[in-house]
């Protein structure tokens, strides 16, 4: 089980969430959608900035015991953010343009377990405590909303 929370944790991670949104947000804008490529990386650079401002801020360490070594600071959860920032725009893109109400509750399902899956996997692997992703969640879903709100700044 620890190799499982270990890989979704991989997977989950910010650099790696980083790479596959700014995949996304040029393959977007090289198809003339640079509303939706804006929203992408204006969510995620503000999510990653509040996150690594607080973190250097507040410099909470982590937890001393864990099964997996990190050395930044623990509040908020960057995993946890990153995975919210995804979700609400998977959320938010499927109901702007998926008109199959099974389809768009399947991808409102996976949103919200990944969400939970990454997050979980940082409270499992010890290096968070519950405080820390639920911040890193709200931080991701309000720097999501905040962007889309102000997606006139990307036209």
């Amino acid at each position: 089980m620890q190799e499982f929370f270990i890989s979704i944790s991989d997977i989950g991670s910010t650099q790696a969430m980083v790479i596959f949104i700014l995949i996304l947000s040029v393959i977007l804008y090289l198809y003339k959608r640079r509303i939706e490529a804006g929203i992408i990386v204006g969510s995620s650079m503000l999510a990653i900035l509040i996150t690594t401002a607080l973190k250097n801020i507040l410099r909470v360490p982590r937890p001393v015991e864990s099964l997996v070594l990190e050395t930044d600071y623990r509040f908020p959860s960057g995993h946890a953010t990153m995975s919210a920032v995804l979700a609400a725009l998977l959320i938010y893109f499927t109901h702007k343009h998926v008109s199959n109400k099974f389809l768009k509750y399947l991808f409102y399902i996976f949103a919200i377990l990944w969400c939970a899956l990454v997050s979980y996997s940082r409270l499992y692997l010890g290096v968070h405590y519950l405080i820390d992703v639920v911040v890193g969640i709200i931080i991701g879903v309000i720097s999501t909303v905040l962007v889309i709100k102000q997606k006139r700044l990307f036209r």
